[in-house]
């Protein structure tokens, strides 16, 4: 794998869904409201799919970009 595969499938992995809200992982803090989340836990259910947002998203651009959901 070059390093431009690499950062192309990091980016893929990384780069779809945001943390909604702090997401804890057998009781310990895996993401912080904003981080990124791998889409391979979104899709293998270790993250509920309610607990993230799509970065393409309005929601999901603020929480990346810091800023709190308002609801």
């Amino acid at each position: 794998m070059t390093a431009v595969q690499f950062r192309e499938a990091q980016a893929a992995e990384y780069g779809v869904y945001v943390a909604a809200h702090a997401i804890d992982i057998d009781g310990a803090r895996a993401f912080n409201a904003g981080d990124a989340v791998p889409v391979s836990h979104v899709e293998r259910g270790v993250v509920a799919s309610d607990d993230v947002k799509k970065v393409s998203t309005k929601a999901g651009q603020a929480l990346a970009a810091g800023a709190t959901e308002k609801g």
